[in-house]
Protein backbone atom coordinates (compact mmCIF):
# COMPACT_ATOMS: atom_id res chain seq x y z
CA UNK A 1 0.00 0.00 0.00
CA UNK A 2 1.39 3.24 -1.04
CA UNK A 3 1.21 6.49 0.96
CA UNK A 4 -1.09 8.22 -1.62
CA UNK A 5 -3.41 5.24 -0.79
CA UNK A 6 -3.34 6.54 3.25
CA UNK A 7 -5.19 10.02 2.91
CA UNK A 8 -7.70 9.34 5.81
CA UNK A 9 -6.85 6.42 8.57
CA UNK A 10 -10.98 5.97 8.68
CA UNK A 11 -10.35 4.28 5.46
CA UNK A 12 -7.63 1.52 7.58
CA UNK A 13 -9.37 -1.92 6.53
CA UNK A 14 -8.02 -3.85 9.22
CA UNK A 15 -6.47 -7.38 8.61
CA UNK A 16 -8.05 -10.46 10.28
CA UNK A 17 -7.84 -14.48 10.87
CA UNK A 18 -5.61 -16.63 11.96
CA UNK A 19 -4.28 -17.57 8.60
CA UNK A 20 -4.04 -13.98 7.16
CA UNK A 21 -0.52 -14.76 5.49
CA UNK A 22 -0.12 -10.33 5.80
CA UNK A 23 -0.37 -10.87 10.09
CA UNK A 24 2.06 -14.33 9.74
CA UNK A 25 4.83 -12.07 7.61
CA UNK A 26 7.47 -11.00 9.59
CA UNK A 27 7.40 -6.84 8.78
CA UNK A 28 10.89 -5.24 7.41
CA UNK A 29 12.69 -2.29 8.87
CA UNK A 30 12.18 0.94 7.64
CA UNK A 31 14.76 2.11 6.16
CA UNK A 32 16.35 5.34 6.33
CA UNK A 33 15.63 6.30 2.91
CA UNK A 34 11.74 5.61 3.23
CA UNK A 35 11.70 7.61 6.54
CA UNK A 36 9.47 10.44 4.70
CA UNK A 37 7.09 8.63 3.43
CA UNK A 38 6.37 6.05 6.61
CA UNK A 39 6.03 8.85 8.27
CA UNK A 40 2.88 9.87 7.24
CA UNK A 41 1.52 6.33 7.98
CA UNK A 42 2.50 6.60 11.34
CA UNK A 43 1.25 9.91 11.77
CA UNK A 44 -1.70 8.27 10.74
CA UNK A 45 -2.03 5.49 12.85
CA UNK A 46 -1.71 7.53 15.77
CA UNK A 47 -4.58 9.23 14.98
CA UNK A 48 -6.31 6.62 14.29
CA UNK A 49 -5.73 4.67 17.72
CA UNK A 50 -6.55 8.51 19.51
CA UNK A 51 -10.26 8.51 18.02
CA UNK A 52 -12.43 6.90 20.56
CA UNK A 53 -14.94 5.72 18.35
CA UNK A 54 -12.02 3.16 17.42
CA UNK A 55 -12.00 2.00 20.77
CA UNK A 56 -8.38 0.44 20.83
CA UNK A 57 -5.36 1.53 21.98
CA UNK A 58 -2.70 0.04 19.85
CA UNK A 59 -2.13 -0.63 16.09
CA UNK A 60 0.83 -2.27 13.99
CA UNK A 61 1.26 -1.65 10.39
CA UNK A 62 0.74 -4.94 9.41
CA UNK A 63 -3.05 -4.79 11.17
CA UNK A 64 -3.60 -2.47 7.91
CA UNK A 65 -1.46 -4.41 5.15
CA UNK A 66 1.76 -2.95 5.41
CA UNK A 67 4.46 -5.07 6.41
CA UNK A 68 6.91 -2.39 7.78
CA UNK A 69 8.05 -2.17 11.72
CA UNK A 70 5.83 0.40 12.53
CA UNK A 71 3.02 1.08 15.76
CA UNK A 72 1.49 3.04 17.35
CA UNK A 73 0.73 2.71 21.09
CA UNK A 74 -1.02 4.33 23.64
CA UNK A 75 1.41 4.95 27.18
CA UNK A 76 -1.44 3.53 29.59
CA UNK A 77 -0.49 2.53 33.01
CA UNK A 78 -3.94 0.84 33.35
CA UNK A 79 -7.09 0.68 31.63
CA UNK A 80 -8.64 3.61 34.08
CA UNK A 81 -5.44 5.65 33.12
CA UNK A 82 -7.05 8.66 31.34
CA UNK A 83 -3.68 11.00 31.20
CA UNK A 84 -1.35 8.63 28.64
CA UNK A 85 0.18 10.03 25.41
CA UNK A 86 -0.46 8.33 21.81
CA UNK A 87 3.00 7.55 19.99
CA UNK A 88 4.34 5.85 17.15
CA UNK A 89 7.18 3.91 16.86
CA UNK A 90 9.58 2.84 14.11
CA UNK A 91 11.59 0.09 13.98
CA UNK A 92 11.02 -0.79 17.78
CA UNK A 93 13.48 -3.33 19.51
CA UNK A 94 12.76 -4.54 23.34
CA UNK A 95 16.37 -5.05 24.78
CA UNK A 96 15.80 -5.25 27.78
CA UNK A 97 13.13 -6.82 29.92
CA UNK A 98 11.99 -8.24 33.39
CA UNK A 99 12.14 -11.60 34.75
CA UNK A 100 9.18 -11.70 36.42
CA UNK A 101 6.28 -11.93 34.36
CA UNK A 102 2.04 -11.13 34.38
CA UNK A 103 -0.79 -12.48 32.90
CA UNK A 104 -3.52 -10.45 31.89
CA UNK A 105 -6.55 -10.92 29.36
CA UNK A 106 -5.78 -9.55 26.03
CA UNK A 107 -8.20 -9.06 22.90
CA UNK A 108 -6.65 -7.64 19.29
CA UNK A 109 -8.50 -5.92 16.31
CA UNK A 110 -7.07 -8.23 13.63
CA UNK A 111 -8.73 -11.42 16.02
CA UNK A 112 -12.14 -9.34 16.92
CA UNK A 113 -14.09 -11.24 19.50
CA UNK A 114 -11.18 -13.39 21.04
CA UNK A 115 -10.08 -12.46 24.37
CA UNK A 116 -7.57 -14.82 25.98
CA UNK A 117 -4.92 -14.94 29.12
CA UNK A 118 -1.67 -13.80 27.86
CA UNK A 119 1.67 -13.89 29.76
CA UNK A 120 4.04 -11.31 29.29
CA UNK A 121 7.25 -9.07 30.82
CA UNK A 122 5.88 -6.77 33.50
CA UNK A 123 8.31 -4.21 31.95
CA UNK A 124 10.17 -3.80 29.31
CA UNK A 125 13.22 -1.02 28.02
CA UNK A 126 12.95 -0.30 23.72
CA UNK A 127 15.04 1.49 21.53
CA UNK A 128 13.07 3.00 18.46
CA UNK A 129 13.57 5.68 16.26
CA UNK A 130 10.60 8.56 16.37
CA UNK A 131 8.91 9.91 13.18
CA UNK A 132 11.78 12.12 12.94
CA UNK A 133 14.69 9.23 12.55
CA UNK A 134 15.69 10.06 16.04
CA UNK A 135 16.83 7.41 18.09
CA UNK A 136 14.63 7.15 21.24
CA UNK A 137 14.61 4.38 24.37
CA UNK A 138 11.52 3.87 26.83
CA UNK A 139 10.94 1.73 29.93
CA UNK A 140 7.62 0.56 29.65
CA UNK A 141 5.89 -1.20 33.07
CA UNK A 142 2.44 -2.75 33.39
CA UNK A 143 -0.11 -2.45 30.81
CA UNK A 144 2.39 -0.28 28.59
CA UNK A 145 4.88 -2.90 28.39
CA UNK A 146 2.18 -5.28 27.43
CA UNK A 147 0.82 -3.31 24.26
CA UNK A 148 4.12 -2.94 23.25
CA UNK A 149 4.78 -6.57 23.36
CA UNK A 150 1.22 -7.43 21.78
CA UNK A 151 2.51 -4.80 18.90
CA UNK A 152 6.24 -6.04 18.68
CA UNK A 153 4.50 -9.82 18.54
CA UNK A 154 2.45 -8.29 15.18
CA UNK A 155 5.83 -7.67 13.82
CA UNK A 156 7.22 -10.62 14.13
CA UNK A 157 3.93 -12.63 12.68
CA UNK A 158 2.25 -13.58 16.10
CA UNK A 159 -1.13 -13.13 17.32
CA UNK A 160 -1.98 -12.95 20.73
CA UNK A 161 -3.60 -16.30 19.88
CA UNK A 162 -0.28 -17.93 19.74
CA UNK A 163 0.76 -17.11 23.36
CA UNK A 164 -2.37 -18.19 24.62
CA UNK A 165 -2.02 -19.91 28.50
Amino acid sequence: MKVTEITNYMKFLIETGDANTILRKISKDVLIHELPEYKKIAQEMVRYVKDPKNGWVWLAAPQIGINKRIIALSLMQTYDDENYKTIAMINPEIFQHSQEKGRDEEGCLSVPWEHWDVERWIWVKVRYQDEKGKEQSLLLKNLAARILQHEIDHLDGILFTDKVL
